[in-house]
Parts: structure tokens; sequence; C-alpha cells
């Protein structure tokens, strides 16, 4: 409890600085620009300006892709409420009832309970947050190679089995993760592999550009090909209308405070997103109101249960992340790559080489979160603007400020063929129905998790019963086969439930004969 304490005191210190001030405060109006547009979201919002990173010190980098993420989760509510079309997959159930409100011309209340449901979502998961990661650092002593090998199998093998429609193209998208990351030096006697007596690649590959070109280049280039028409929809200049008070607000405090808990928890989990979480504290908010006739037809505790718990899920997602060192979300493996390049290794060890990194966290989500209290009311009002621009030259715009800011790394051409090129395979690799974050994951945990396994089969004196029967390292594999076993039932589950409905459609009417 002490730790925790005094990680907050050292945030509240942090907010103190103007680098990290300043840092926050354009992270804040640039993520709620890219999560307003639908289709952008933290992932792209956060990966074009992963280069810009590299110029500042860890610290106020760390706190400004935290603050990234938590402005594009506070701003995908907005067209949902006042178009009915949700910017995220977790603002769908917003979208419901955030937009009957809207349409009832109660759009003041409907954005009060978006914005005061998603600030204080996120405040409220701060503590729960910093108890959750801290006690990860009682395992630095208790885990070595076998352990942390252990580790990158969960965190593989979650993210793989809990996201996406079919576990086995997730698990070939893994595999080509991990295979790339093998181009390079040997861990254990530096020899360079698969280099094809190519000088760039006898270092392997660089982090940065692979990871941005599969998962940011990829989504650019999807979203270029994507065409938005709001014409019809576009809201009216009234369609803010004014605010609607606290005493109006009332009901919403304890849905709030569920979600926020429910978005921590659920968030945590690798590859759980914060839309399972929205659903699920929707449902617990539903259950347990006085008016639950209202969900679904305006109901601003459905709004603000939403809303609270997909925002407190930015907070439970940073948990593997620093904590274990697993990704848990598209938009963290970005950070967590960005951390890596920078000579940090999130892990159990994290507080105890690295505490700042975990102060610099509860900044980013402190400092967005009250700076969007603060200014989220009139800042809604500019982000409506921004529905209006033409996405035919956003797109290719962005495209080449990333090409420039990895090209400003290293002034490596090498570096934008790369990223380019991983772009081009991400793309193909989203249309065959491929997870390129599994394949990202797979390329930032391959280094580890091929080193951990020879180093730790050289502990085991290359035994492989000794080396999968320590306690840690029995638990954690064991946790990783129920989840790849339970994703491989959801995909044999889904195919059979795709396969019947095929079925149906082509089966001829009753007593048609042929």
């Amino acid at each position: 409890m002490d730790l925790a304490l005094n990680s907050l005191g050292h945030a509240v210190e942090l907010l103190t600085h103007p680098a990290v001030i300043f840092a926050i405060a354009v992270a804040v109006v640039w993520g709620a620009c890219c999560g307003v547009l639908p289709g952008v979201g933290s992932g792209l919002g956060i990966g074009v300006v992963v280069p810009l990173t590299f110029s500042m010190d860890a610290v106020t980098a760390v706190a400004f892709l935290v603050t990234i993420s938590v402005a594009v989760s506070f701003s995908n509510s907005l067209p949902a409420v006042l178009l009915g079309v949700p910017a995220s997959p977790a603002a769908f159930l917003t979208a419901i009832d955030g937009y009957a409100l809207h349409k009832q011309g109660k759009s003041g209340l409907a954005l009060g309970s978006t914005l005061f449901g998603a600030v204080l979502g996120q405040l409220v998961s701060i503590p729960f947050f910093v108890l959750l990661v801290v006690p990860l650092s009682t395992l630095t002593y208790t885990f070595l190679s076998p352990e942390l090998f252990a580790l990158y199998c969960l965190g593989l093998v979650a993210v793989v089995s809990l996201t996406g429609k079919n576990v086995i193209k997730g698990l070939m998208a893994a595999a080509l993760g991990v295979a790339i990351s093998l181009v390079g030096p040997d861990p254990v006697n530096a020899v360079a592999r698969f280099s094809f007596d190519v000088p760039e690649l006898r270092g392997g590959f660089q982090t940065i550009p692979a990871v941005l070109g599969l998962v940011t280049i990829s989504e650019i280039i999807r979203s270029m090909r994507q065409n938005y028409n709001w014409e019809d929809i576009l809201p009216t200049s009234k369609s803010m209308a004014r605010f609607p008070g606290f005493r109006k607000l009332k009901p919403i405090y304890r849905p709030v405070a569920m979600g926020a808990l429910i978005g921590t928890l659920i968030g945590a989990i690798p590859g759980m997103s914060g839309t399972a979480s929205a659903v699920m504290s929707y449902q617990q908010a539903k259950l347990t109101s006085k008016t639950p006739e209202q969900f679904g037809k305006g109901s601003i505790e459905g709004v603000a249960a939403n809303e609270s718990a997909a925002n407190a899920s930015q907070a439970g997602e940073m948990v593997p992340t620093l904590g274990l060192g697993i990704p848990g979300s598209d938009s963290m493996v970005l950070v967590l790559g960005a951390l890596m390049l920078q000579g940090f290794v999130p892990g159990p060890m994290l507080m105890q080489e690295s505490p700042e990194l975990l102060h610099a966290t509860v900044a980013g989500l402190l400092g967005g979160s009250l700076l969007l209290l603060a200014f989220g009311w009139p800042l809604a009002r500019l982000l409506l603007r921004v529905i209006h621009l033409d996405r035919r030259v956003i797109m290719p715009l962005v495209f080449v400020v990333t090409h420039v800011g990895i090209y400003s790394l290293r002034q490596s051409l090498f570096d934008v063929i790369v990223l380019l090129g991983f772009g081009i395979i991400g793309y193909f690799m989203i249309r065959y129905g491929y997870s390129t974050a599994a394949a990202a994951i797979g390329l930032l945990l391959g280094a580890g998790f091929e080193s951990n396994l020879r180093q730790g089969m050289l502990l085991a004196d290359s035994s492989f019963w000794q080396f999968v029967t320590r306690p840690w390292t029995a638990s954690i594999l064991l946790a990783a086969l129920a989840l790849l076993a339970y994703g491989i039932y959801g995909t044999v589950k889904t195919t059979r439930r795709e396969r019947a409905l095929l079925a149906a459609a082509h089966q001829p009417p009753s007593g048609h004969t042929p």
C-alpha cells in the first residue's frame, strides 16, 4: 500500500513539470481529433506520433502516449451521440442510448453523461490500476528465464485466443511475427542469422518501422479505401445544446463507479478489449437500475456505464503491458515497442529498475482526465468540426508524415522500405482475416521468447521436464493452454454457426419441389 501511495505521489509531482504538462495537453488535443473520426482510433493515433517521442525523455514520452489513449476513448463517443455513428466498437451502446436522447432534444444531457462517465470512470480506475500493477513487482525475485518464457507464451496465446474469429489464423499471424524476430544476431552466440547477405539485416529488423508498418500503415491503407459521407446526418449548430447541470447527472454516479471497476479488471486481461468491458458494464447497470425500461430508448445510466467501463479499460490495459510486458491491446503494442526501443523492459522487474515509467503512466492517465474534465465540453464543440474534414486529404497526409518520421529517426532509407513493406503485408493480412496485432505482438515478444527458452534450458541442464515443472512456469503454461483451448472451442463454435446459417440460407422453402 505504501508503494502504491508513493507512486501516486510521484505522479502528481510529475504534473508540476512544464514539459510533461505541455506534452499531455498536446496529446489530449491530438487524441481527441483522432478519436472523433471513425476508423482512426488510438492505434493509428499513437502510431503516427511514435517517431516524435524519441526526441523526448522517457517519462514525457510515456505520459504523452498514455494520454492519447485517454483522449481517443473520450472522443469516440461524440459522433455516437450526435450522429448515431460509433467511432469505435466500444461506443456502439453509447450510440443506441445517446443518439436516442439526442433525437428527443436532450443532446446536452447525453453529452454531459458521456463526458462525466468517461472522465470519472478514468479517474476512479487509476487507484485500481496502481493496486493491480504494483504487486507484480514482488514476482521479481521468483521469475527467472523459465517463468519469463511462460509469460511470453501466455502473452502470445492470450491475445490470439481472445481476439478474432479464427484462432488458427491468429496463431499463424503470431508465428509470422516470431519468425520475423529471428532475423538478426543469435541471442546466445551473437552470430547473424537469416540476413541473406543484406548488411542492414545483420542486426535484425528495426522494431518500430516493422510494428508501425503492420499496425499503422496497414490501417491507413485500409482507411484510404473507405468512404465516409456525413452530409445527411451532420449535426446542426444547436446539437451541442447546454450543459445539463450536476443535479440531472446524479443517477450516473453508481453506474460510473461499477463501470470503472469492471473496465479496469476486464481491461487487465490481455486480449480483452474495451468493448467487452463496456458490454458487461452496460448489462450490470441495466440489471441494477430503477428504470431498466429506459435502456435502449435513451438512458443516461446506460451511456455513463458504457463510457465509464470503456475509458477505465485504458488503465486496465496498462497492467499487463507494464507489469508483465504483455500488450493489452493493439495501441499498447506500440507503447511497448516505444519503451523497448528506448531501452526499457516492462515486466515484473519494472518497479525495481524503472519505477519512473509507472509514475509517468499514472501522470498521463490523471493529467489527461483532469484536462478533459476542465475543457472537455468546449473541446467537444471544436471536435465536431473535425468530422467535416476530407479524409481523402487527411489519410494520404498522415501516410506521408509517418514515413518522414521514421526516416528522421536514423536517416535510413531502409527503415522507410521496411515500414512500407510491412504496411503492405499488414494490409493483405487484414483483407484475408489475419490479425496484424497478433503478428506485431509476435514480433515484439519473439526475441524474449527465444532467449528465455534457450537460457531456461541451460538453467535446467537441457531437461525439458525440469524446465516446465517449475511451479510458476507450470501454472502459467497451463493457463496458456486453457486459453488456447478456449480459443479453439470458440473458433469451432463460430465456424459451425456460420455453416448452419449458410445452409439455412440455401435451403429451399418448405413445400417447394425442384
